[in-house]
């Protein structure tokens, strides 16, 4: 009887192994995976149905850019504001930061519209690194005071998005692909 090491079965699961075991060592292979699964339709954001049930209270939240100044969002009332926390070694924050730099891109130029891209690390230097790296040109801030763990309770991706009255409207935790146009219907619905 002759013993087959070496069956197309077990080459593809050979191969099956190394691709999971890549996928848990490299951030960077396992965000390009979720990121191809936010192309075929997967990870859609829940978009509230209308701004009936925000936050009862105004929020405000401190935050500092690399040039140490710092921007509060009770400052931003009459603004929508769309605050991203992620982390640049976070898999889900890889995957989705392409399609935040979609929505950026769209409202860059809408003064009623601010982007806060909050580094949880609070390392400016590695954050902008990473968003040169990746051809991204998000506003990158660190936090500057506390956050209420309702708000923020330290799960990576968490999304939120203010509207004018600086009432959370959205609040969003893991990935999600922000460059779709349902979504970009809801922020621009915001400003009206």
């Amino acid at each position: 009887m002759i013993n087959k090491k070496f069956t197309t079965g077990n080459i593809l699961y050979g191969l099956f192994m190394v691709v999971i075991l890549i996928m848990l060592i490299n951030p960077t292979a396992k965000g390009l995976l979720i990121r191809g699964l936010m192309n075929i339709g997967l990870f859609q954001p829940d978009i509230p149905v209308a701004e009936s049930k925000p936050k009862a209270n105004p929020v405000n939240i401190t935050f500092r850019d690399s040039k140490g100044q710092t921007i509060n969002t009770a400052d931003l009332r009459n603004k929508v504001i769309f605050v991203n926390f992620w982390a640049t070694w976070c898999p889900p924050c890889i995957a989705e930061m392409p399609s935040v730099n979609q929505l950026y891109d769209r409202f860059k130029n809408n003064p009623e519209v601010v982007f806060i891209i909050v580094d949880v690390d609070n390392d400016h230097n590695k954050a902008l690194t990473f968003m040169q790296k990746h051809n991204l040109n998000l506003p990158m801030y660190t936090l500057a005071g506390n956050v209420s763990t309702e708000i923020m309770d330290g799960t990576i991706p968490t999304t939120l998005v203010f509207n004018k009255r600086g009432q959370i409207v959205y609040r969003h935790t893991g990935a999600a692909d922000y460059g779709n146009e349902k979504f970009a219907s809801f922020i621009s619905s915001l400003c009206k």
